[in-house]
């Protein structure tokens, strides 16, 4: 399986896009711009561990074994 990576800020997480869709990835992108200040996201984002990017919504993978869901649609 072939991942792809995304960057935020000094960190690159493994980013499994299931959509196939390439516009699913521009808005990732976005929204993740947009939560640049956003204190509880960078928090989180550290304890990342890959994401599951489907056509509306990201699933983030964390250290602990739980996940976030991100709406991007």
């Amino acid at each position: 399986m072939v991942y792809d990576i995304i960057m935020f800020g000094k960190r690159a997480v493994p980013l499994d896009n299931r959509a196939k869709k390439e516009g699913s990835r521009q808005r990732l992108n976005e929204r993740v711009h947009e939560l640049a200040d956003d204190l509880e996201f960078r928090r989180r984002w550290k304890r990342v561990n890959s994401i599951e990017l489907w056509s509306d919504a990201a699933i983030f993978r964390l250290n602990d074994g739980s996940k976030w869901y991100l709406n991007i649609g």
